[in-house]
């Protein structure tokens, strides 16, 4: 799937662009970026989810992050933390001209917005609908190579990229399952507020064999190795000095789109999520290369291939 963070450096860019409610929305941000003179500047004819014809003045220039709704949409808000399939066209701002695309092909992967990773340009998602058209005005300095949040930049101004984004779907922040009974001799967890997950190990040794048991229980459609999972995850070593492995919760990345293909993920990651549900959440041990690992997924949604 395509990234924005591999196109973004088409614009001479130093770019590493590489949570939640019960009801399986996100956070709603304190605040929302505003639309001002350079994201009203900016014009985008055509069909949603086709590629525009975008019109921007050169020279632009902007002060912070700047967003108007050039068409608005009547589907589901997007808070702190959802995950969002968008489409989009890329134009520098001090020429006018038209840097990227996504290549409107459905190939994209998800954003999850106000994930740091994304920086300002996932901050600019928030308070958006589901059927938006975005203009996003961001100063060439919010697109660092650190990521970050800071919409404001610099507080300087600036030369504009100026980000065309149709927001053409949106995932829940967090499974929505109803909670099950944990399994026999596991691990516990408990769920932060934003529902990233805590995961406690046990003093006796991890089965040897891999073992998945259903946290919560969704009533989404069942992911099959066609499809492309989009989950967030927390794993954790299971041995004597148990160590976070990884979390798309706390690193950044927000959520991740997976290919369910074989070969394309660990296998018995991959066993744990494929006929699942979306809105289960899953605890999987997985042993890999010797060490058992304690996974946390939630299945957020599916992606046909």
């Amino acid at each position: 799937m395509r990234t924005i963070p591999a196109l973004l450096v088409t614009i001479g860019l130093a770019v590493s662009l590489t949570a939640c409610a019960s009801n399986g929305a996100g956070t709603t941000p304190s605040s929302c970026a505003a639309p001002g003179a350079a994201s009203e500047a900016v014009t985008a004819t055509g069909k949603f989810g086709s590629e525009p014809k975008v019109t921007v003045p050169k020279g632009l220039t902007t002060q912070g992050t700047q967003v108007s709704v050039l068409k608005q949409g009547t589907g589901r808000a997007i808070d702190d933390g959802t995950p969002v399939l968008v489409e989009y066209t890329l134009v520098d701002g001090s020429t006018g001209e038209v840097a990227q695309t996504s290549g409107y092909s459905g190939q994209t992967a998800p954003i999850t917005a106000g994930a740091s990773n994304y920086g300002a340009l996932g901050a600019s998602l928030q308070c958006a609908h589901v059927g938006d058209r975005l203009a996003v005005a961001l100063p060439k300095s919010a697109l660092s190579s650190t990521g970050g949040t800071d919409s404001s930049s610099s507080g300087k101004t600036e030369d504009a990229v100026i980000a065309v984004i149709d927001v053409k779907r949106a995932f829940d922040a967090r499974a929505t399952g109803t909670p099950q009974l944990a399994g026999d001799k596991m691990p516990a967890v408990v769920l932060a507020p934003s529902g990233a997950p805590g995961i406690t190990i046990p003093s006796w040794g991890a089965p040897k064999s891999n073992e998945t048991h259903l946290l919560r229980k969704g009533d989404g459609r069942e992911l099959t190795a066609k499809d492309t999972a989009v989950i967030k995850y927390t794993a954790v070593t299971w041995g004597a000095d148990p160590s976070v492995a990884g979390s798309s919760w706390t690193d950044g990345s927000g959520a991740q789109a997976i290919p369910l293909t074989k070969g394309q993920v660990d296998e018995g990651v991959r066993t744990a999520i494929v006929g699942h549900r979306v809105g289960d959440q899953v605890l999987a041990i997985v042993n890999q290369q010797g060490t058992a690992y304690a996974y946390v997924i939630d299945v957020l949604g599916a992606i046909s291939n």
